[in-house]
């Protein structure tokens, strides 16, 4: 199995409608390796009924959840299936409030959409969000739902960018369109955005515009947050071996998958695909979040280290039995708390700066 994507236990026992998410995922349950959370192959494993079931047509209620905003791709006969069947359940109760006001825009010939009031962009600033989706798929209703918490949060306007994704738009797509989208920014009515963020791949994404940026000599924001970032997609860091049974939703073959279809036959120690082995220096402050039980986890501990290591100020918080991307899941606790020191350290240091 190349990449297993979990309903996380932690989160199912804290779901106040457990039957939902029972249901979200009727025929679609594996065995697991470690318990009795379901496990869903998300890219096509032998034994995933998921994938055996959405070979055929799917039926009517996975229907709606596997069309418009869903991609299919493939890539050397890998299939890569639509990651909103597996995480549906979690879509029945994540989802953009319907008070937020949002405006699809396009942004130096990037999709984008923005999330918040156009009048808080002049009052406090900007956030430029960037996904993951291990850089082959877009949820834009759980990323939207991350944006608009982020606006109601920080008080500022949040632009999500919708960039290219991999394998039909492989590497360097991605990190060509989040710069683009950046400088638009920079070069816009309100200036530089006030914050950088991203998870995971999107996390990736914006430790490698911010150097980038901060190459090109243009304005930085004033902190960056990075959610669980990919920095190295050689996958080095001994988490991956130590974490292996404990990450609910990665299994080892996604080190040997993901990379391929993102940047085939680069060096995966470039600082473009694997910003750990860029230039840490001269970067705005930096706050990762991240689960104890990740096997990404090394990802952001070494990454901070780098950045302290190239006198980048940089503060890391590790939070105990959480999972992966844990605070874009509102259900649980500890990701709304997540969420409010967030919101404290942008107000360190992004809050009253000038663009």
């Amino acid at each position: 199995q190349a990449l297993c994507l979990a309903t996380p236990a932690v989160v199912i026992q804290r779901c106040e409608d457990i039957h939902v998410a029972e249901q979200a995922v009727t025929e679609a349950v594996v065995a697991d390796r470690v318990g009795q959370q379901p496990v869903l192959d998300a890219f096509g494993g032998a034994g995933s009924v998921v994938t055996r079931r959405l070979e055929q047509r799917p039926p009517e209620d996975l229907r709606p959840l596997l069309e418009g905003d869903v991609r299919f791709s493939s890539s050397s006969g890998t299939e890569i299936r639509a990651m909103k069947a597996p995480l549906s359940w979690i879509l029945n109760h994540v989802d953009v409030p319907a008070a937020t006001t949002t405006e699809p825009v396009t942004i130096a010939g990037v999709p984008a959409k923005w999330y918040g009031a156009p009048d808080l962009a002049g009052r406090n600033g900007t956030l430029l969000y960037l996904h993951g989706g291990a850089w082959c798929v877009h949820l834009p209703g759980m990323y939207g739902a991350i944006a608009a918490r982020l606006s109601a949060a920080t008080g500022m306007r949040v632009l999500l960018v919708d960039y290219r994704l991999a394998p039909e738009h492989r590497f360097p797509a991605a990190v060509d369109d989040c710069l683009a989208a950046y400088r638009a920014l920079v070069a816009g009515p309100t200036g530089r955005p006030r914050v950088s963020a991203g998870d995971s791949a999107g996390g990736n994404l914006s430790l490698v515009t911010l150097m980038q940026a901060r190459d090109a000599q243009l304005p930085l924001p004033a902190c960056a947050v990075l959610l669980s970032p990919a920095t190295d997609i050689s996958m080095s860091g001994p988490s991956i071996r130590y974490n292996a049974k404990a990450d609910p939703m990665f299994s080892a073959g996604a080190g040997d998958l993901l990379p391929e279809l993102y940047g085939p036959g680069l060096e995966r120690t470039l600082p473009l695909i694997s910003p750990l082995h860029g230039d840490w220096s001269g970067l705005p402050p930096l706050y990762f979040v991240a689960g104890s039980t990740e096997m990404l986890l090394d990802d952001s501990v070494r990454a901070h280290d780098r950045a302290q290591q190239a006198g980048t100020s940089s503060r890391i918080d590790v939070w105990p039995d959480m999972p992966h991307v844990f605070p874009l899941f509102p259900l649980l606790p500890e990701a709304k708390q997540a969420i409010r020191d967030i919101v404290a350290f942008i107000d360190e240091h992004a809050r009253d700066v000038a663009a």
